[in-house]
């Protein structure tokens, strides 16, 4: 292509895909490149001032690093830190523009200049790690078109308005998904949007190529089947410092995911929504080093409201909506689905729009009879069909989705996706059904047992990542849900799981909240505000010292042992003073670490108020 080409067809970029970083000095000049030409004026930040602009700038051909978008600028007291995306992977396609992971970041700061103190040096790498994939920035994902935070039906009515369509790509991305939104601020303030990708947190999978000969329909039949999940950042954070529902009605572990099929390259499309949230009332549940933490409710004049406008903003955005609460019903669990069905029940008084459904899953699935969820979808399939699911194909038929159902456990990660899974796998054989791909009455394993495979460990690898995101470790019953089996197997992987998941919650998820917090803007670094930062109990040393006094326990026991014929012979006394004393100190020391628990575990300091918000 010629350069006079090559510069009309960069004109028409609504973002910048590939661009390259050269540092010079405390300057980061970001050249925009598209097929081996200058695309238009380079960005420029200084790193000590903060300074944004635009400018002409010689081609950079040697000493350059490959870029991929700008995700944002953070402003530390002591300077700025610009954010840099470095490396993506394809994943999928979507809406005929490719869709990426993002796999490395670089932020780049001057911390040279003499001005940097502790405190900015915790900010900084509080933003490295909440950006970086092998932190707590993995599963970041962006296109440069077809707006991939959100959903077809959304894209299709912004599409559709003219007004929207004439926006740039950050204007129309989703307020609610759009994850580097606060990062982008200071670029999108300077009218340096081009550089800048909307991405989102979650994940992204596709299934391409399937094929599929049956039913009624003659020939054979080609379909890509995506899923895509977009998190939420009004209410981001770790399993344990967020939970509920905030005062802003605003819920932890909310997920939008979507699954489109397309079927012979567009002939048919088809896209249906669910989401994932926490129960939407004011509780916590933070971490104190016991296994089992007991669950604060807040009273029901506190919950209530908040739950009612977060029904509101669910309607408003999906329509109607189906709360599936897969929650025990008794014990801990209970008193929270109780309060849940109270509330639910107090907002139906005041009109229609919010039904929950609550399914003991614990109870009626146990650990291993999931094929018992047969009773949860007679409960639900009515209202299945009534919200139906974005359908288009190419003889003029359309439908939109009407309603979504708003899965929940404790946790929404592994219960939840389960039950997601399910209602996924539902729409998709009623699109096949529909169009004569699978006979009425059939199911996907029966029809199409490979497909079904590859479906299973798709939903799979959603239910892990999602789960990563929120608790640390892939989804518990995951096993289940790749193989359509449950054994020991995924009882001794769900184990492990837990396990690790006490670990995180206890002793590292105060500073992956801190930096969540910081990236989606949650927290907001000012000059007349000090730093939140302070030194931290841990239970490390006292652990330490109830197992040097069990140790010298035991080394004492055998001692005594070997210095005389048996346990019988040892006297009480020196039992009671080298072997029991040292026991009863260590089961001491272990009790009053369990009640200062809560002092000991690694706490978020940027913002610890959102762990309890009625407070």
């Amino acid at each position: 292509m010629a350069a006079g080409e090559a510069d009309h067809a960069a004109q028409r970029l609504e973002l910048y895909p590939t661009m390259r970083l050269q540092r010079l000095g405390s300057i980061a000049v970001v050249q925009p490149v598209w097929q081996g030409e200058v695309a238009g004026p380079s960005l420029t930040c200084d790193l000590e001032t903060g300074t944004l602009a635009l400018a002409e700038h010689p081609r950079v051909d040697k000493g350059y690093t490959d870029v991929f978008g700008v995700l944002g600028l953070t402003r530390l007291e002591a300077g700025p830190a610009l954010v840099l995306v470095t490396g993506i992977e394809q994943v999928a396609e979507l809406r005929g523009h490719p869709l990426y992971r993002v796999t490395a970041t670089e932020v780049l700061a001057d911390t040279r200049n003499g001005r940097w103190k502790a405190a900015d040096h915790r900010f900084l790498k509080l933003l490295k790690s909440g950006t970086d994939p092998a932190r707590y920035g993995g599963s970041l994902y962006l296109a440069y078109g077809g707006d991939a935070t959100l959903s077809q039906q959304r894209y299709e009515a912004a599409q559709a308005d003219p007004k929207t369509a004439a926006l740039q790509p950050w204007q129309r991305a989703s307020t609610e998904f759009f994850w580097n939104r606060a990062l982008a601020q200071p670029l999108l303030e300077a009218g340096l949007g081009r550089f800048v990708p909307p991405t989102f947190m979650g994940f992204a999978e596709q299934l391409r190529g399937l094929r599929l000969q049956g039913g009624t329909r003659q020939g054979e039949h080609v379909a890509d089947v995506t899923l895509i999940a977009r998190r939420s950042l009004r209410r981001p954070g770790c399993r344990q410092w967020r939970r509920g529902v905030d005062l802003d009605a605003a819920v932890a572990n909310f997920v939008e995911s979507e699954q489109l099929v397309v079927i012979d390259g567009g002939m048919v499309q088809a896209s249906y929504v669910q989401v994932r949230g926490s129960i939407p009332l004011l509780w916590s549940q933070t971490p104190c080093l016991k296994y089992k933490i007991p669950i604060r409710i807040a009273p029901p004049a506190r919950s209530d409201p908040v739950f009612a406008e977060h029904a509101r903003q669910l309607i408003q955005g999906y329509g109607e909506c189906v709360g599936i609460n897969l929650a025990n019903q008794t014990g801990r669990e209970g008193k929270l689905s109780a309060a849940y069905a109270d509330a639910a029940r107090a907002f139906s008084t005041g009109g229609p729009g919010f039904r929950l459904e609550p399914f003991d899953f614990h109870k009626q699935c146990g650990a291993t009879n999931y094929e018992r969820l047969g009773l949860l979808w007679e409960s639900v399939e009515k209202d299945f069909r009534r919200f139906g699911y974005r359908f288009r194909d190419n003889a003029g038929t359309a439908q939109a989705q009407r309603g979504v159902f708003r899965t929940n456990c404790i946790d929404c990660l592994d219960r939840t996706n389960v039950v997601q899974g399910m209602l996924g796998r539902k729409q998709l054989e009623h699109v096949l059904q529909r169009l004569g791909l699978m006979p009425e009455g059939a199911s996907l394993p029966q029809a199409f047992p490979e497909v079904d495979q590859a479906f299973r460990v798709m939903w799979a690898d959603h239910g892990d990542e999602v789960s990563r995101q929120y608790a640390g470790t892939g989804a518990m019953k995951s096993a289940f849900t790749r193989t359509g089996r449950r054994d020991i197997w995924g009882l001794l992987d769900d184990g492990a799981k837990s396990l690790t998941r006490y670990y995180l919650n206890n002793f590292e998820d105060g500073h992956k909240q801190d930096a969540l917090d910081l990236v989606t803007g949650g927290y907001r670094i000012a000059s007349d505000k000090p730093a939140p930062f302070q030194p931290q109990g841990s239970p490390a040393v006292p652990l330490l010292l109830v197992a040097a006094l069990l140790v010298l326990a035991w080394l004492n026991l055998q001692a005594l042992r070997a210095s005389s014929d048996g346990l019988l012979a040892v006297p009480p006394v020196a039992l009671l003073q080298q072997v029991a004393a040292p026991a009863a100190a260590a089961a001491g020391a272990l009790v009053l670490i369990m009640k200062l628990g809560k002092n000991l575990v690694d706490k978020p300091m940027l913002l610890p108020g959102q762990a309890v918000p009625w407070h």
